[in-house]
């Protein structure tokens, strides 16, 4: 029976045939965390490719976490972190964020995931790390009449109840939110009201967790992140 194309069968790239053959050695081990991968030259060699080509595999598998590139020397095995996962839907999420209600959606997310972080908090902060939660909302009340500080402080206090679980996924996942939601934030005159608004909810929240109270705490997180939405976006 005869077969009828309907479309002509893409052909890959080179680059990216040389992509996939040194990224399943490596899932495969055949070469090792750590280890040099051969020169470029010897690369071309190997593919019966050129420059152009094993540079651009390098450069995508570098993308994906799976080789670390430095100017003057062999580009090496590595392993993919969390941070390189969230970077790579960055790209994505800003082009997200500006359709209709993106930013809507990317704060009710944060609202969400942050709200298990500081249940979370509530329920199993040390000693330890209730003290350091103390000292970034002192370090964000200093910093009320300092936008740019106070920017800084503020995403320390939720950097540091993200870190509570000690889940580094949880962690570049937060920071990730954060950096999307709050460098889209449009600049206010009234930053100093909204700016001390948010350090009092801060010193709310810290309550909360200090006094075990996982209800209060997931209540005033979220009556935060809400009144910060309405007022940056209303």
């Amino acid at each position: 029976m005869p077969i009828t194309i309907k479309r002509p069968v893409e052909r890959k790239k080179l680059s990216e045939t040389v992509e996939e053959e040194l990224e399943q050695m490596i899932r495969q081990g055949e070469i090792a965390e750590g280890e040099a991968l051969p020169s470029e030259r010897e690369l071309m060699a190997a593919f019966g490719v050129g420059r152009p080509s094993i540079r651009d595999a390098l450069s995508a598998l570098a993308r994906k976490g799976l080789v670390k590139i430095s100017s003057g020397e062999r580009t090496r095995v590595s392993r993919p972190s969390p941070e390189t996962i969230i970077s790579e839907l960055s790209g994505m999420s800003k082009d997200f964020l500006s359709q209709p209600n993106g930013l809507q959606y990317f704060d009710q997310l944060r609202s969400f995931f942050e709200s298990s972080l500081v249940r979370h908090a509530a329920e199993f902060a040390t000693s330890e790390q209730i003290e350091e939660l103390e000292k970034a909302v002192a370090l964000n009340g200093k910093a009320i009449d300092n936008e740019s500080q106070f920017k800084k402080t503020d995403i320390y206090f939720h950097h540091v109840i993200a870190s509570i679980p000690g889940n580094p996924i949880f962690l570049a996942i937060h920071q990730a939110l954060v950096d999307w939601v709050i460098d889209a934030r449009p600049a206010k005159t009234n930053v100093k009201e909204l700016n001390a608004k948010s350090h009092q909810d801060h010193v709310d929240i810290l309550e909360c967790i200090k006094n075990r109270d996982v209800e209060g705490a997931d209540k005033k997180l979220t009556q935060h992140i809400q009144y910060v939405f309405d007022k940056y976006y209303d």
